[in-house]
């Protein structure tokens, strides 16, 4: 046993003095693992299994136009290097998705074009986009006073960013200090982005318990928003839209809404 530990701990030394010493080897030599998270979401349905080779390269030169030196200024020698890199490919499979979601949404996986509002067998992308958001607006306002808290957790859980608006409309009363804090740990989606979930969680449950006077885990937490996150699939599978969404898409979907809405609701001349 003690042998295995101190071999695994000379990986993970190995591993990040080849990060700080060579990125791009250190990329190179970890494109299994790329491959590997890029299959199980195209598994997942969330992009095509034809696309497998583009989000790898999106991957790649994303992390060789960037990502590699914030990894390395970013990185805390506490945390184990492989998870962390990890999770970054899999935000970067997602930011893909994203900017993929316009293209796909007539295809199968993400079908928004059967919903009963189209006037013709096909819309526009532009036409599709808007007519899922006013639903997801719809279904959003169900949620009544309870709306304010489940986007305040979808944009810190997405990584988005927030706004000083965002807590207050939430929690009114919200000292200045707590507020504070809400801002410097989610206010900025880049820093943000780099953080794992638990990291995430753990800084967020505190405030969240702290201001509804409940003692409820990180874990618990995360879960609610996983929960709230299938509900809108599920929701949005159903007639009219009839999507085929998952959790995964949901985000997507979500953060396209949270960074075109109301925009995106313009009549388009």
């Amino acid at each position: 046993m003690k042998k295995q530990v101190y071999a695994d701990a000379n990986v993970e030394r190995e591993a990040t003095e080849l990060l700080f010493r060579d990125a791009s080897a250190y990329l190179e030599k970890n494109q299994r693992v790329i491959r590997a998270i890029v299959l199980k979401y195209s598994g997942s349905g969330l992009f095509a299994g034809g696309e497998v080779d583009d989000v790898i390269q999106h991957i790649n030169e994303r992390m060789l136009t960037g990502i590699l030196n914030k990894m390395r200024s970013q990185y805390k020698p506490m945390c184990r290097l492989m998870p962390y890199f990890s999770k970054i490919v899999s935000n970067l499979c997602l930011e893909y998705a994203k900017k993929d979601l316009k293209r796909n949404v007539h295809e199968k996986k993400m079908d928004f074009s059967r919903s009963h509002f189209a006037t013709g067998e096909t819309m526009s992308e532009e036409v599709a986009m808007r007519e899922i958001f006013e639903q997801l607006e719809i279904l959003l306002n169900l949620y009544g006073s309870r709306r304010s808290r489940i986007e305040l957790l979808f944009k810190i859980s997405l990584r988005i960013g927030i706004t000083e608006g965002d807590v207050l409309r939430c929690y009114p009363h919200c000292s200045k200090q707590l507020l504070n804090r809400f801002l410097l740990y989610f206010n900025d989606p880049d820093e943000h982005r780099m953080a794992p979930h638990s990291d995430m969680y753990g800084q967020l449950i505190p405030l969240i318990n702290e201001l509804e006077g409940t003692n409820r885990s990180a874990d618990a937490l995360r879960k609610s928003v996983d929960i709230k996150l299938d509900e809108i699939a599920e929701i949005l599978n159903i007639s009219p839209i009839n999507a085929a969404l998952n959790r995964e898409t949901v985000k997507i979907l979500l953060e396209n809404y949270y960074s075109e809405f109301p925009k995106s609701m313009e009549i388009v001349i």
